[in-house]
């Protein structure tokens, strides 16, 4: 057989093999078997946190107490939605601490009554306020007590000079820092700018002579 007949051949017979493992055309696809499985979808959610919003007070009202172990002065602030007057101030301030108060510092009390009742007028031709309480000037008023009282209306502007009487209009004889009488009204100044009272602390205590 001749060259050309061998490959005449090989190729007939290549044909033939490719006939009989033809892969299939797309119009004989078969469709594939395929499993369906159902499952459930977890539900997501997105928490969305809102901020606090805190709403700080337009106003403070300062509050000249002492403390009951020590008799230090003490500032108790409180907060306020309108301007306080300086009469509502001494009106608490005579009441004494609430239990809210005392929430914050149970060490808080008042040196004055409530049954003072004080009352603020004023200011007289010279600049001069007047707390008038409920007792005979006779009696007279501690340091401590007239710093409570002196204390907290000078902390409006409008007030720097105060006077303590009685109902009938007679002058209490008042004290300042160090029993310093004051001549005159009295002023933030006789109670040292109405400075907390702060604890005494190692450097501040005085030294042991014995030592």
């Amino acid at each position: 057989m001749t060259r050309s007949g061998i490959r005449a051949r090989w190729v007939l017979g290549s044909l033939l093999a490719l006939s009989a493992c033809r892969i299939p055309m797309d119009d004989e696809a078969r469709p594939l078997d395929v499993e369906v499985v159902e499952f459930d979808l977890l539900e997501t959610t997105t928490s969305i946190t809102t901020p606090e919003i805190v709403v700080l007070p337009r106003f403070v009202l300062r509050l000249y107490w002492h403390t009951a172990s020590d008799n230090r002065l003490v500032i108790a602030e409180k907060g306020r939605e309108t301007a306080p007057s300086a009469q509502e101030a001494l009106t608490e301030l005579a009441i004494g601490p609430l239990e809210a108060d005392l929430q914050l510092n149970p060490d808080l009390q008042t040196l004055l009554d409530a049954t003072m009742e004080p009352l603020l007028s004023g200011p007289d031709d010279n600049g001069i306020h007047r707390i008038q309480i409920n007792r005979p000037a006779t009696e007279a008023l501690g340091t401590a007590q007239v710093a409570e009282l002196v204390c907290t209306v000078t902390q409006f502007a409008s007030i720097e000079q105060v006077e303590v009487v009685d109902p009938g209009g007679e002058l209490f004889s008042l004290s300042g820092a160090g029993a310093v009488a004051i001549t005159g009204p009295a002023r933030a100044s006789d109670f040292g700018d109405c400075e907390e009272e702060l604890l005494p602390t190692e450097d501040t205590l005085p030294e042991d002579q014995d030592s």
